[in-house]
Formats: structure tokens, sequence, C-alpha cells
């Protein structure tokens, strides 16, 4: 799992690693397999957070396993939320069982891009922007670039005060000026206005409550306050944290500024529209399931649907790989012509079903090389394989004939330290 952000928390390259105990060193997995297919493009558009990733090899006898690659974004750092190894047999194990993304529940009751759409109604007729938390990784690329477009100047060398000042005096210290843990403890559910910085900035929030709970907060972006902006403690400050006055006053005429009566009428505003939407649209939901159960959007269905197609198309590759099915047997026990199962089953899986059946017989017939004492043609025979092109294709997909392998992994397992 990763945690993208909007600057950074992705890879751009990914490299593998494992400790050998007999070399003493650390060895190179040769070849892997990412599975739902992870982009490597130094781009934040649609990483969503907590995506889970499957990344498969060769079975390798280690304790330790490291992935180093380059970091992606503007700040250039990568992110990963879990990490777990395990060890598998991959031709009985399904990667379409692999979680889904969470979705926050206000996302299904405010489309992120209805959220983006009201605050650029909101630019246009007062210059206040508004977000919820995580809605850019949900946006459409059209939308997603128009936000990126509204606040990169923040990260490419123009930016507002607030910007400038956690860069200043670090993230962690700005972040406990402007969230102290005093208001963080204090649950509102009404719309307020939250100021902080010598009373210099503020910010416009409308708590989001259903049945009383707080889903989350529709809040504008960072503003200062006309009327308590005193310009006397702002120079002592800048020429405290060794900011220029000249750097520190461009900051503040980048920033918008508002009057506090402005501010509570946005925030009194942004409240009536989100909540109006968000208990509508849970009234709605409710009322549905009670109906016919939990439905999804039309788009989500078809992945869903789609995702349990070739779920279900690897469970009878697997159930049926001692017996001579082809892609198109595959496709009619998921009742779908052979042709949009093979354009389902790559979009999902980010390779085509041919190469699928053709990788699960190659690991059924390592399973029984090291495992039974079937020989080479055994296996053949029980796979359906023509001898000769069973030891070509073998070779191919493992760099070894299926001889060598089977006695390389008998070797190696004479010499296998049992000891506690």
């Amino acid at each position: 799992m990763e945690c993208p952000n909007r600057d950074g928390g992705w890879w751009t390259s990914l490299h593998v690693e494992y400790w050998d105990d007999m070399l003493g060193n650390w060895e190179s997995v040769s070849s892997f397999e990412i599975t739902p297919p992870y982009s490597f493009e130094d781009v934040a558009f649609f990483r969503r957070p907590y995506e889970t990733h499957s990344l498969t090899f060769h079975e390798v006898t280690t304790t330790r396993i490291r992935l180093i690659g380059m970091p992606g974004g503007l700040a250039q750092f990568t992110s990963l939320a879990r990490l777990a190894a395990y060890h598998r047999n991959l031709s009985r194990w399904n990667p379409a069982s692999l979680p889904r993304p969470p979705v926050p529940y206000l996302f299904r009751l405010i489309p992120p891009h209805s959220i983006w759409d009201l605050s650029e109604s909101l630019v246009k007729l007062t210059g206040l922007s508004v977000n919820v938390a995580y809605m850019d990784h949900y946006l459409d690329r059209e939308r997603y670039e128009s936000w990126w477009r509204r606040i990169s100047r923040n990260y490419q060398g123009e930016p507002e005060l607030w910007q400038l000042l956690g860069m200043a005096i670090g993230w962690d210290t700005w972040n406990q000026i402007e969230f102290p843990e005093e208001e963080l403890s204090v649950e509102r559910q009404q719309p307020y206005v939250r100021i902080s910085f010598h009373n210099t900035i503020g910010r416009a929030v409308a708590p989001i409550v259903v049945d009383q709970q707080i889903l989350g907060e529709m809040s504008s972006h960072q503003v200062i306050i006309k009327e308590h902006f005193d310009q006397d403690w702002h120079r002592h400050y800048a020429h405290q944290h060794n900011i220029t006055w000249r750097e520190y006053n461009a900051a503040i005429k980048r920033s918008p500024h508002m009057t506090l009566e402005q501010l509570e009428g946005a925030a009194t505003l942004m409240g009536m529209i989100a909540n109006l939407i968000a208990n509508l649209a849970h009234r709605n939901l409710n009322l549905e399931q009670e109906l016919d159960g939990v439905r999804q959007a039309a788009v989500d269905r078809r992945v869903i649907e789609r995702r349990e197609t070739v779920r279900k198309a690897i469970d009878f590759m697997q159930e049926n790989l001692e017996a001579p099915i082809s892609v198109n047997d595959v496709a009619n026990a998921v009742a779908l012509s052979p042709t949009y199962f093979g354009i389902v089953f790559t979009q999902q899986m980010g390779r085509n079903p041919v190469d699928y059946l053709i990788d699960l017989r190659i690991e059924r017939a390592k399973e029984y090389l090291t495992t039974s004492n079937m020989s080479v043609m055994d296996v053949c025979i029980a796979l359906g394989y023509d001898p000769s092109y069973f030891n070509r294709l073998f070779k191919r997909c493992t760099g070894f004939t299926p001889g060598q392998y089977s006695r390389q992994i008998h070797k190696a397992n004479r010499y296998v330290d049992v000891s506690l």
C-alpha cells in the first residue's frame, strides 16, 4: 500500500533485492510482476490512497527483502503504508482477490468532482476556493489538472504567506500553529472560521454532519483577515525567522484577503450547501439499501462485475490446469465472447489470458517437480503438453529446462539447514 500526496509519495522506478544468507550479500530479483499494474509515470493523478499492489517473483530463500527505487513528485519521496511478504503457490493464488482502495463515505455522498465544481463557482463569486481532504485523489484528469494549476505556484517559487512560513519554520511547527492541539480536541458541528497566526490567517470551515456524526470538513483556502493584520508584528516575525521583508511582503500580496465577516458568510454558505447535499444523498442511499441493497454507481458496478468475472476466470483456470482447456473454454465458462473476455482480462490484470494460463501451468509444473516424484514426462502428460514444446516453454519462462530445474531444487533441498 502507498499513501501518495500532492507533491510526492509514489515511485518512478523500482528494484527488488533479497538477502542471500549463503553468499552473505544482497542479490537482485531477476524479474517481477506488479498486480494491478503500477504506473511509474511521474504524475500524481489517478493514484489512490492505500491502494494495494501485489509484487510477485520467483521463489527465493531469504530472511530480508528490500525495495529500492526513485521517488516522484516535487518533494521527491516515496511512501509505503504497509509491506508484507508471503510464500504463495502462484498456480493456486488469485490476484483478483486483492482489496480495492477504500473510498471515504463522504465521497459517496458528495462526489469529489461536485466539490471541485462548487469551489470553481465560489472562486468566480468570491475569490475563495474550497477543499475536502483527499479530494484531489479522486478527481478526473481535467479537474485534477485545473486543481493543480490553481495551487502549483505555491510549489514553484511564488508562495502565499502560509506556504512561505511552512518552508521557513518547518511544516511540523507551522501545522502546530495553524492546527493547535487544544482546538483539534474540540468537536464542532456548526460552520466557523479557524483563525491562527496572530489572528492573521483564517479559513472558513464547514463540518459535514450526517446523523450527528462528522464525516469530514469542507474548508476554504487560507486567507489573510484584513482587519486583523498587524504589519509591525509581521515585520518583527520575519526578521526573527531570517525572512527578508521583501520576500515576506510579496507572499502577503499573493495571498487572498477577506474580512472576518466575509469568511463567516462563506463558512455558513458552504455548510448549508454541503450538508444539504450530504444529508439528502445519505437518506437516498438508505432508501436504496432498504429497497434493493447497496447499489454502486454505474461505473463502479461495471468495475466490480469485471473484477468478479476475472476472479471466476482465474478460478476456472486453476481448477482445470490438468484439463486441455483453451482461452475460449475459459471465456465460455464466464459467459463472454473470447474477444471481449480478452479485453476485460487484460484491462484488469495487465496481461492477456493466453500468457496468464501458460504461467499458471508452468507454476503447477514447478509444484509437481518440487513436491512429488513425478518425472518430466509425467508432468507433461498431466498438463497436456507435448514434451518437446513443454521443454522450450518451461525454459523460456524460467531460464531452465524442466530437468535442470528439478535437479537444482532437489539438490538445494539436500542442503537445507533445519536446525533451530
